[in-house]
Parts: structure tokens; sequence; C-alpha cells
């Protein structure tokens, strides 16, 4: 059960981890520029924009505070950062949860 909650955890904290440093490249990004290659596997093989075409340049402009510009990259880009800060919210208040429940079970182990 501890080796269970451990892993699930370490899983929650490693997702919210890797969101986090995804945003902050996003932040980071320069949308203005082309980029080199993308990440998108439908851009690969076809010339034509798949549904998610301009999310990372929408977020990109949301930390730039430019609104219409994120708008016109993506109508989604708001919504889609909004969605994984609570993702992330959610993840880490898991893992503090689990942390608490395991601290509390070792203390009253301990006593008896």
């Amino acid at each position: 059960m501890i080796h269970h909650a451990r892993l699930l955890r370490t899983n929650g904290f490693l997702e919210a981890v890797c969101w986090v440093v995804a945003i902050v490249l996003l932040a980071l990004m320069n949308p203005m520029e082309t980029h080199l290659f993308s990440l998108c596997p439908w851009s690969w093989v076809t010339d034509a924009r798949c549904p998610g075409c301009g999310l990372g340049h929408s977020i990109a402009f949301l930390f730039r505070g430019e609104w219409r510009a994120s708008w016109e990259a993506h109508i989604l880009g708001l919504p889609a950062l909004l969605i994984l800060g609570r993702r992330i919210f959610s993840l880490l208040w898991l893992c503090r949860t689990q942390i608490r429940n395991q601290l509390t079970n070792n203390h009253h182990a301990k006593r008896f």
C-alpha cells in the first residue's frame, strides 16, 4: 500500500513538473520567430493545420500580455493555460495530501 501511494505521488509530481517546465518554455519562447521543428505529428505528415496549431504561440503571446495576438494565434490559448494550471494545482494538492496522510499513518503506527 505504501509503495503504491509512493508511486502515485511520484508520478503525479513528475507530471506536474513536466507541465510546469513546458509552460515555462512556452513563456520563454519568442512566438514571432519561425520554429525549426514541430512536435506535432500531424504537421510531419501533412501541410494542413491541425486543430492545435498555434496553441503554443497563443500561450507565449499571453505571457507577453499580447491578448489580441494570442486570440489570433488560437482562440483556446487562455482556456488551455487555465486548464493546465488547474491540472498542476490538482496534482500538487494530491501529492501534498498523500504525503500528509502517509506521515499521519506513520505517526499513528509508531504510537502503537
